[in-house]
């Protein structure tokens, strides 16, 4: 026999002769008077056995009750698992829908869990997402503010609503929501401060776009962004002198002027309009001086250009001529020079002058078809019409880019004429003559002259 089964035995026996010794111990009677009832005369032994009966029949009676609110609760706990479960299949099939870009399916979806949750966030946050990109924006704003209501702070949901506010072109809301993001996290929130800057550039409000510039500084950390912002800075700055020369503040706009070329000597921007505010101003010495250190500064024809059209304005066309041939004595870049003054010629009907400049230049220039286009009329307009019609047969190779002479350094984006900011990238000082020079043709070797005595 083993070592449980008699511990088990000996526990057996024990029990026995406990109870037996507790009825021969308590075999006497007792009387025992209820409430209501008549004397009861029993042994001692079934008094005490009665009461722990009872005894134990409450205590299972509680045990018997509590895991059945047990079972209870989990039962109800498993249903809202369940129908949560479904709820989020739900939901996960709305944003399968919106990834394929079926929004009125995704749509259907949110509803269905909004049917079954009526504050579900996320719902009604992709609710409204799905009604904005179906158009369908003050439905989009509604469910977007119940969202925003039901979490002050959740910043998908503010995102969203400022997006919605654009459409809708409800820029004072718009802007509401960005400062209330800013007031969540104002040293995070980057596209947040971004959105309320441009916003302020598009209304023209140039004091409060450079005041959201210089916070947003800050916060970028790579050296590609930094330059980024920094370009965005000066432009805005630059509008600000813009707008403080247009409302008479001219001591004002001049110094924002300079600001900006103390910050970047080769702002070229900067140096057309500082040009531009000296011309309106009457100040013709400063004007040119501005225009010309410009040029010198940054090596781009633009402030020449600016210079240019002055005189022109002026009706001076020979000092007009005159900034180029100078220009060209004095620099080796001669490309953009010569472009520059082959177009003014064209457009002053110096035909013969326009050509031999634009010849000078067609072998070192490629793909820009302008230059061909030009070359092209000047050979029409002076009736050399085989020579024009192959000019065009060779630049409908290149009509894509027709005319397209300015690029951005940045993007890529063309252009037929030059702007200080690009208008893909939003980058400043970006945008420039599009002249890719190619390596000079070596020359035709000729035989050498023979002398003769006779």
């Amino acid at each position: 026999m083993n070592t449980k089964t008699l511990i088990t035995l000996l526990a057996v026996f024990a029990f026995v002769w406990v109870v037996v010794s507790t009825i021969q111990l308590n075999a006497q009677n007792v009387q025992i008077q209820l409430a209501f009832l008549p004397p009861l005369t029993l042994e001692l032994w079934k008094v005490i056995m009665a009461a722990f009966s009872i005894g134990a029949a409450v205590i299972l009676l509680f045990d018997m009750a509590g895991g059945a609110r047990r079972y209870a609760k989990d039962w109800r706990q498993r249903k809202v698992h369940r129908e949560n479960l479904e709820i989020e299949d739900l939901y996960l099939l709305g944003l399968d829908s919106m990834l394929h870009e079926h929004y009125e399916q995704a749509l259907e979806r949110f509803d269905e869990v909004l049917d079954r949750v009526d504050d579900h966030l996320e719902a009604l946050i992709k609710k409204g997402d799905s009604l904005r990109l179906l158009g369908r924006f003050r439905e989009a704003a509604s469910s977007l503010e119940h969202a925003a209501r039901l979490a002050p702070d959740n910043l998908g949901a503010l995102y969203s609503l400022t997006d919605t506010y654009e459409e809708l072109k409800a820029a004072e809301k718009a802007q509401h929501i960005l400062q209330r993001i800013i007031e969540i996290g104002p040293e995070t929130t980057v596209s947040a401060h971004r959105k309320l800057r441009d916003m302020f550039v598009g209304q023209g409000k140039w004091g409060e776009a450079d005041e959201i510039q210089q916070k947003i500084l800050p916060m970028v950390s790579c050296e590609e962004e930094e330059s980024f912002e920094s370009d965005i800075l000066k432009g805005i700055r630059l509008g600000l002198a813009d707008q403080q020369i247009k409302s008479g503040e001219n001591k004002a706009g001049l110094a924002s002027y300079r600001s900006i070329l103390e910050l970047d000597d080769r702002f070229v921007p900067a140096y057309v309009s500082l040009g531009n505010a000296f011309a309106a101003l009457g100040d013709t010495e400063e004007a040119v001086k501005t225009w010309k250190l410009g040029y010198d500064a940054t090596g781009s024809v633009e402030p020449l250009v600016a210079l240019q059209s002055y005189y022109l304005k002026l009706e001076q066309p020979q000092d007009a001529i005159g900034i180029w041939k100078q220009a060209l004595v004095l620099s080796d870049n001669e490309v953009p020079l010569r472009y520059s003054l082959g177009k003014l010629y064209y457009r002053l009907f110096m035909l013969d002058e326009a050509l031999q400049e634009l010849q000078l230049i067609e072998d070192h220039v490629s793909d820009l078809p302008a230059l061909s286009l030009l070359i092209a009329q000047i050979l029409e307009s002076k009736g050399d019409l085989s020579g024009a019609l192959a000019k065009t047969k060779a630049l409908m190779v290149e009509t894509e880019g027709l005319m397209m002479d300015y690029n951005c350094s940045a993007c890529g984006w063309r252009s037929t004429e030059w702007t200080g900011r690009c208008d893909s990238c939003d980058r400043w000082n970006s945008v420039g003559l599009h002249l890719q020079t190619t390596a000079a043709p070596e020359p035709a070797i000729r035989p050498a002259p023979t002398w003769s005595t006779n």
